[in-house]
């Protein structure tokens, strides 16, 4: 495992926090990421709007940077895979996926997962709604959360978790984070290509942030 990644004992589990955005769970040999939104600059280029190609490509780049950094047994998507309707960098993922036909991978539906079923059969990717692996949930969308499931800890993807660090004067600096709360944990989006929201977390939360490629938690740069 990289020097850069961080060490998180969670749930009596160890899971490795990695600055690329990502964890890797160490007992199930699990890769876990959200939000690649893999075809979002392509989507954007069709509506005329100037975004540069190589973004779809550095995004597979770094993900197979990470599996072959943790040789995960299962890759699991906490949703919005794709950004929207089939364009190229659909292709450029079904190339990269067949490049590693060893891998299980498994994809939560978000929001933005609109794509056919026969594409995801295609892609030999696993489709779910939920996906429940003691002793966690896997979801998009932690507000689709029911009752049923409160004996797993929920981990979802969606919100692009971030939070502003506020200097002196009225500098102030958004940094994606790891969240981990009382009742639920989410992961910050994968894409290199996508928005990020503040979020507010209570003083016993626990969060992870990626600065400069290392990852610190919120109570050391309080100190």
């Amino acid at each position: 495992m990289t020097s850069n990644a961080r060490a998180f004992n969670f749930k009596h589990q160890r899971l490795w926090l990695l600055p690329q955005k990502a964890i890797y769970w160490q007992k199930r040999k699990t890769l876990l990421v959200a939000d690649l939104h893999i075809g979002k600059s392509g989507h954007f280029r069709k509506n005329g709007i100037a975004v540069p190609e190589e973004i779809a490509q550095s995004n597979l780049n770094k993900l197979d940077d990470i599996v072959q950094l943790t040789e995960p047994n299962h890759l699991i998507i906490l949703g919005d895979l794709f950004h929207s309707n089939i364009n190229n960098e659909w292709k450029q993922f079904i190339k990269w996926r067949k490049s590693h036909s060893q891998l299980e991978v498994s994809l939560v539906v978000g929001n933005h997962d609109i794509l056919d079923a026969e594409n995801y059969h295609k892609g030999i990717i696993n489709v779910f709604q939920k996906l429940s692996v003691n002793p966690f949930l896997f979801i998009h969308d932690i507000s689709d959360l029911s009752e049923r499931h409160k004996n797993r800890y929920p981990i979802s993807g969606h919100i692009h978790p971030a939070v502003q660090l506020k200097g002196p004067g009225r500098q102030a600096m958004k940094l994606p984070c790891f969240y981990f709360g009382k009742k639920y944990g989410i992961l910050p989006a994968f894409g290199g290509f996508t928005g990020t929201h503040v979020i507010e977390p209570a003083k016993e939360d626990q969060v992870f942030m990626i600065v400069d490629s290392k990852i610190l938690s919120a109570k050391e740069l309080q100190n």
